[in-house]
């Protein structure tokens, strides 16, 4: 097992009252899982990919990773922000290597892990580009390899490909699921569209808000890869979207 949540709860404070953000949140994901945290604007899923990462304090409850209480950030869980999060005064290549250059190895070997994970995703002809000079699902695969090349054995994702357009969204969408299938890390992706969940996980956890909670936790499945037209995966967005309805 990676990680078991257990009676989860948050609250933010304002100047009148006390918010809950999360009530009550039980979650086991298993080791080499894809799961989508799935649901509306307000229902604590980014801070409950937070939790996990250890970027956010709870209230109550644990999250546990291999037996031991998640307390605080590390290297062994990586992060993809929503918004592309690179450097932009550093090159692609000196953005991939930044985390790899507080480390025990060579600035040499650095290099050589960079260049290997920058080719897996075709983008290693921009080892000397700088953000501003590519497009945004290029920054977006540079952050996603950023954090690969640490080695983390769980890969948290908040939205990475909300803000790019139709076409470019699906082909990192097919990406990532390459990705996932050839290092056989725990993913666990934050995600408002129904599409995308039933496309990428094989558990989709529905969210409700008003408080925020886990509604239901969905096995989804379907055979890979995926066909978005088939009548299966459109017979599981209409069940899920009925659920998130209710």
């Amino acid at each position: 097992m990676t990680v078991e949540i257990k009676n989860l709860n948050k609250t933010f404070k304002t100047h009148k009252k006390e918010l809950f953000s999360l009530t009550n949140v039980n979650l086991k994901i298993e080791s080499k899982d894809f799961v989508c945290l799935l649901g509306p604007s307000g229902c604590g899923k980014t801070t409950l990919l937070r939790l996990i990462a250890g970027l956010e304090k709870k209230d109550s409850g644990e999250i546990i990773k291999d037996g031991k209480l998640i307390t605080g950030p590390s290297k062994e869980r990586g992060f993809v922000f929503q918004q592309y999060s690179l450097f932009p005064w550093l090159n692609v290549l000196d953005n991939v290597t930044f985390g790899l250059d507080l480390g025990k190895e060579s600035k040499e070997e650095n290099i050589r892990r960079a260049k290997i994970y920058l080719k897996s995703v075709g983008l290693e002809n921009t080892e000397n580009l700088y953000p501003h000079e590519l497009s945004g699902g290029m920054q977006q695969r540079v952050a996603i390899i950023r954090s690969l090349v640490n080695n983390p054995k769980i890969l948290l994702m908040d939205e990475p490909f909300s803000a790019l357009d139709i076409q470019n969204k699906h082909k990192l969408q097919e990406e990532i699921i390459r990705i996932w299938q050839k290092t056989e890390k725990t993913v666990i992706f934050v995600t408002h569209d129904v599409d995308e969940a039933v496309f990428l996980a094989d558990r989709i956890v529905l969210m409700g808000k008003n408080p925020a909670h886990i509604k239901e936790v969905y096995p989804n499945n379907l055979s890979r890869p995926r066909k978005r037209n088939s009548k299966e995966f459109i017979d599981i967005q209409d069940k899920i979207t009925k659920i998130l309805e209710s």
